[in-house]
């Protein structure tokens, strides 16, 4: 296990690992089994533990003893999706897979799209590639809406991975513009063509969307209503971005706070910093900062020019306390981590 320490009282991280698990368990209903008892036993048990590292050190050794396959697997996707969520990415990615195993076929792509996902904020691009390229091997026909998740998946990875006007990047454009007049990934049109939109600043799909899907959040994000969430979008953010200050970078950054020294200790040693909305409209992007820095966090605006127009980013730093995304999940916020 990492070596990862965090400062919150004993008291504070007890409450707020109480609160998480009403979020924890229904994770597991969406596998079509209701939890079992020893499980919620376990579970509870397992959040009385002082830190997050404790607590999944104490559910992998209960996963392990597990001889029953259901509960097991019911274990194993408890401790993977509460690994996500406190920054152990790379874990989540190892425990989503084993309990996709022996998985009906169902749930395995449900828990190797979730393992996917998961290496992907995880900066293992390969790794979710692979995932990918297997899940696309599993694709029924006629289509289920997982199968015709896993094709979009396919897709966004390809916009997140290789360069524009490549012959991948623009396969993937092309195969998205077929998608969104296609019935059988009529649940993902909204997303799609926020995609286009965002991608080609595709006029057509930014008014088909507006005027088809006005209620949706993705033409709230289009009207700058709404935040751009990077779990949810995650194909659509930047591949990277570097945290050096160097007179060009100052200039982006709007309201900015002093970088920590490279020697601090942070939640993850791999985390430059977390990133909590992204925006069309700087007020909501300011709006956002003043709040983050009235809470006590070191944060920042950067703007980021795209083809689209521009757009910005609101960041997060590690302050050296070793708890910065804890104290963000557990003020509400879905922090992602952006890698050096």
């Amino acid at each position: 296990m990492p070596d990862k320490k965090c400062g919150m009282t004993h008291l504070n991280l007890k409450a707020a690992l109480i609160i998480l698990l009403a979020f924890f368990i229904p994770q597991v209903l969406f596998c079509g089994n209701e939890i079992s008892s020893n499980v919620q036993k376990l579970i509870e048990k397992a959040f009385t533990k002082k830190t997050p590292e404790a607590v999944i050190a104490f559910i992998s050794a209960e996963a392990e003893k597990s001889v029953r396959p259901a509960e097991k697997r019911q274990i194993l996707i408890i401790l993977a999706d509460y690994e996500e969520r406190f920054d152990f990415f790379k874990e989540a990615v190892n425990h989503y897979l084993i309990a996709a195993e022996n998985a009906p076929l169902a749930e395995k792509k449900t828990l190797l799209l979730k393992a996917a996902g998961a290496a992907v904020l995880a900066d293992d691009m390969n790794k979710a590639f692979e995932l990918c390229n297997d899940l696309l091997l599993l694709v029924q026909t006629p289509m289920s809406e997982e199968d015709a998740k896993i094709i979009l998946y396919s897709e966004w990875l390809k916009l997140k991975f290789y360069e524009e006007g490549s012959k991948e990047f623009s396969s993937a454009i092309l195969s998205m513009k077929k998608h969104v007049t296609d019935s059988a990934f009529k649940e993902f049109h909204p997303a799609l063509l926020l995609t286009l939109w965002w991608i080609e600043n595709d006029k057509r799909a930014e008014n088909t969307l507006l005027k088809k899907f006005p209620n949706s959040i993705e033409a709230g994000i289009v009207r700058g209503e709404a935040v751009l969430s990077p779990k949810t979008f995650w194909y659509l953010m930047p591949r990277s971005f570097a945290f050096t200050e160097t007179e060009e970078e100052s200039e982006l950054l709007i309201g900015s706070i002093e970088l920590q020294s490279a020697g601090s200790t942070q939640l993850n040693p791999q985390s430059a910093a977390f990133q909590v909305g992204f925006f069309k409209t700087e007020d909501y992007a300011k709006a956002l900062l003043a709040e983050l820095l009235k809470k006590g966090f070191k944060a920042s605006i950067k703007e980021d020019r795209r083809v689209s127009g521009l757009f910005y980013s609101v960041f997060v730093f590690a302050d050296g306390n070793g708890d910065v995304l804890l104290r963000l999940k557990q003020a509400g916020y879905e922090p992602v981590p952006v890698f050096r």
